[in-house]
């Protein structure tokens, strides 16, 4: 086809290297301190991606962050807000709003999309996703927000997106035993945290929740400290392992310092990846949720507490 749909990657300024026609903002806040010391040299590569888009392209950002939406002012091609504040249909001429957020019995949410775009009456299209978060609405406006640019039908995407079952490493559930349920994530950042947080509850309110969280390098860590101490409100119980140092050359600083820093009532620190399989194969009961979260390798905890749940499970039947 004609269309390329790629994810873009700021890290190392990556996506300085495409040349895009739209262009989605998700969300911009400071990450990567590695390859972008301040908030303003990361928010520079960002201004520096919206002036690849041409003349005739497409500026669509999340009205309801402010870093995304500060955007807009950088550009003077089209552009469209999309979110869930009132405010995201006030800052630009085109908007796609979220209203009357509903919890559906597919563990995502339905809501109304109020549109307004180019070439298009004033319209409303019914949203119904199976994939769990609010955050998820928000990705589903992105994609609303571009469809009619392609001449493509909105009431087909909303029929495709409502049957999108989720992707690998996001909210991946890998197998229930014993009524444990296993999922994988790969949120390396506050923000990320609190949304696949958000979303587990969401769908499990009435479950405990295990969150085992494995920071992703020393930078980050310590650059996000406050932030990553309180992303952890919606989980019931909260093991943190050692930082993965990834690129970086090891340093004299713990994940037992963010532990020692959090207000959580069941956090605790244990370094080694066996210890925390050990450990959870223990402590796990039945209707629990386990939540590895992690762009390192302690998506192998998933696994071995796999492996061990239906070991037991065996001995149970033998």
């Amino acid at each position: 086809g004609e269309t390329f749909v790629i994810e873009a990657d700021e890290y190392d300024r990556m996506f300085l290297g495409l040349k895009p026609k739209i262009g989605i903002i998700t969300n911009l806040e400071h990450d990567h301190p590695d390859i972008y010391p301040t908030a303003e040299s990361f928010r520079e590569a960002f201004v520096d991606f919206v002036h690849l888009l041409p003349q005739n392209g497409l500026l669509v950002v999340c009205g309801d962050d402010a870093g995304a939406a500060s955007l807009l002012k950088e550009t003077d091609v089209e552009k469209i807000a999309y979110g869930f504040s009132e405010q995201s249909s006030k800052i630009t001429n085109q908007y796609v709003i979220a209203e009357d957020l509903t919890p559906n019995s597919r563990g995502g949410y339905d809501c109304t999309c109020n549109l307004k775009l180019a070439n298009l009456p004033i319209s409303t299209s019914k949203l119904s996703l199976q994939v769990p978060g609010k955050h998820n609405i928000l990705n589903a406006l992105a994609v609303m927000s571009v469809i009619h640019q392609l001449d493509l039908s909105l009431d087909n995407a909303a029929d495709a997106l409502g049957r999108f079952a989720g992707t690998g490493r996001r909210f991946d559930l890998l197998g229930t035993v014993n009524r444990i349920s296993i999922y994988d994530d790969y949120a390396h950042h506050p923000t990320e945290i609190r949304a696949t947080l958000a979303a587990a509850r969401a769908r499990h309110p009435e479950s405990q929740i295990w969150a085992v969280w494995q920071p992703h390098t020393y930078s980050r860590t310590k650059l996000l400290f406050d932030e990553f101490a309180q992303a952890f409100s919606d989980a019931d119980q909260v093991i943190v392992t050692e930082i993965y140092r990834s690129r970086e050359p090891k340093e004299d600083f713990s994940a037992a310092q963010v532990v020692e820093a959090m207000q959580h009532p069941s956090a605790k620190f244990i370094a080694e990846l066996d210890d925390i399989s050990k450990y959870l194969l223990e402590k796990l009961r039945p209707n629990d949720i386990l939540l590895v979260l992690s762009a390192g390798d302690a998506n192998e905890i998933n696994q071995n507490v796999l492996k061990g749940l239906k070991l037991k499970a065996e001995r149970k039947v033998l």
